[in-house]
């Protein structure tokens, strides 16, 4: 197993910084427990810049600060594997943001390693190595950490350096040094931890159904369940279940027995919670319709729509393919619909597939087919088959 070292003491911690904002590049992971609490956990942070791991305990009387710094600090490169959920705890200890990310599963995806790949197949495309996955459901909280909890959590940071130092290589001989670092400012922006109620509640199933006052009452609904989780610090999800406060913003109740007849609420015996749902109903119920949410509008596809959207994400596939991006960091087929829809007149906002590196990439082809400058041919069949895109020549005046 590789060197670590457990630190459990606030000087070592502080000298061992001194040396990371040095190095000006570090590698870092956690592990936390999220089961039973609002707030994730903190109960391990690993980190090396050399192979040397070093493991903080921030269960010990240590002072974090220190370390968020660096996180922090625009001058020092920090690299992680998935780091959202551990920026998160940066954001909710320090209210600041990480400064100068580089993600290695979004790098992998931008030369042809596949994306999102686990930490697990990612060292072993690129490392040869196999590591241990077998501590994913431990009780990071229980002291003393055992041997296998330590290689395990070791082995989540070790390879990064070298990871990152490779993906950066590769990047910068293809091209895409400015795509990585545009995707990679993502973890700058606070809204990409928590994103505001309205763009939240979209994301709930069966909330696209509601009229406007189900929305605007759906979003008071979320704001209220979070406040009531944070303050009992329980997960919103044990309190109460999406699906419910779904329904509720459909019916709307105005007496406190029309939510005892509500399916999956365990709470419509707690009079405390059903009189505060019925007031932030009745509030909701207050708000003039000029200030309700737009139901969303739901177009149902003709044949020739989802033909043209099937057309259009092999496009992207085949195209992803011969240039080694992987296509899921386009995102989804939603993001075709909204390139129909704005192309249509039907969206006013300019989609992401027409922003930054995805209209440099992908975008501007695709507006081109549609618009008929360009032509799609299917070449090299059967043995390199290739979908083309070929300038469409222009007819000479006569």
């Amino acid at each position: 197993m590789q060197q670590s070292e457990i630190l459990t003491d606030q000087r070592m911690l502080e000298t061992h910084c001194h040396a990371w904002r040095a190095a000006g590049c570090f590698a870092f992971d956690t592990e936390f427990i999220r089961d039973d609490t609002y707030d994730a956990a903190l109960c391990l942070i690993q980190v090396t810049t050399d192979g040397n791991v070093v493991l903080v305990d921030p269960t010990q009387d240590v002072d974090l600060n220190v370390f968020w710094d660096l996180v922090t600090d625009k001058s020092i490169v920090t690299v992680v594997h998935a780091g959202k959920e551990d920026f998160e705890v940066c954001l909710r200890s320090t209210g600041r943001v990480p400064r100068n990310v580089f993600d290695v599963q979004i790098a992998a995806g931008f030369v042809g390693y596949g994306y999102p790949l686990s930490l697990l197949r990612l060292v072993e495309r690129m490392m040869h190595r196999r590591i241990s996955k077998a501590q994913t459901l431990t009780d990071w909280l229980r002291r003393p950490l055992t041997p296998e909890q330590i290689r395990y959590a070791v082995e989540d940071v070790v390879y990064l350096p070298e990871i990152h130092t490779r993906l950066a290589q590769e990047i910068e001989r293809a091209g895409r040094t400015a795509w990585a670092r545009e995707e990679f400012k993502r973890f700058e922006e606070p809204e990409f931890y928590r994103p505001p109620p309205e763009e939240r509640v979209l994301r709930l199933r069966g909330s696209k159904k509601l009229d406007g006052l189900g929305l605007l009452a759906l979003e008071r609904l979320v704001e209220w369940r979070d406040q009531w989780a944070q303050s009992r610090n329980r997960p919103t999800r044990a309190l109460m279940r999406d699906d419910v406060l779904v329904e509720i913003a459909r019916r709307r109740p105005q007496k406190e027995r029309d939510l005892e007849v509500l399916r999956g609420f365990p709470q419509a015996r707690n009079r405390k919670v059903v009189r505060e749902l019925v007031k932030v109903i009745a509030e909701v119920s207050k708000t003039p319709k000029s200030e309700w949410p737009k139901p969303v509008i739901r177009h149902e596809d003709t044949p020739m729509t989802k033909a043209l959207l099937d057309l259009l994400s092999a496009v992207i596939q085949a195209t992803c393919c011969d240039d080694k991006l992987n296509w899921n960091l386009l995102g989804s087929t939603q993001r075709l619909r909204e390139l129909l829809d704005y192309h249509e007149g039907r969206l006013e906002e300019r989609p992401a597939l027409l922003q930054g590196w995805r209209e440099e990439f992908i975008g501007r082809r695709l507006l081109d087919l549609l618009e008929g400058r360009s032509r799609l041919h299917l070449v090299g069949w059967p043995e390199d088959p290739r979908l083309q895109l070929t300038a469409r020549p222009t007819r000479k005046k006569t």
